[in-house]
């Protein structure tokens, strides 16, 4: 099975952000001495799992739009080369269809939260850090 020509380089640019951010989290995670249990940022699995989930659904409408960028400036430089400007449509038609499976699957979220009453995805609430502007420190 050949593997498309931007497999390989969207394989490396989603394992050198995995990389970056677990080897941030390894870090951080080194110099907290001890944190209260009621620091956590997701005391139930159900919230953690619905953070998940909306983090999930970002970075895939963020690969859509970074795909039809790509796409687009293909078809721009191609000149006329019909095999590129090929390439650049199959590269837009499935940047396309990806978005049609993303937002499928949040319309189909939101029936979950609607039918069954579980907040799939309501609640969706990043970790802060507490606000020391202005305070001495």
């Amino acid at each position: 099975m050949k593997l498309p020509a931007y497999f390989k380089p969207a394989v490396a640019a989603i394992s050198t952000l995995y990389l970056t951010v677990f080897s941030a989290t390894i870090t951080l995670a080194q110099s907290v001495q001890s944190v209260p249990k009621t620091a956590t940022p997701f005391p139930e699995l159900g919230q953690l799992i619905a953070n998940v989930v909306a983090i999930v659904i970002f970075l895939a409408a963020l690969l859509v739009f970074i795909f039809l960028l790509i796409g687009g400036l293909q078809w721009i430089t191609s000149g006329g080369d019909k095999a590129a400007a090929q390439a650049a449509r199959d590269r837009i038609t499935s940047a396309l269809v990806g978005l049609v499976i993303v937002v499928a699957a949040f319309a189909l979220m939101l029936i979950i939260e609607r039918v069954f009453g579980v907040s799939v995805l309501g609640g969706f609430n990043p970790p802060t850090a507490p606000n020391t502007v202005g305070r001495p420190g």
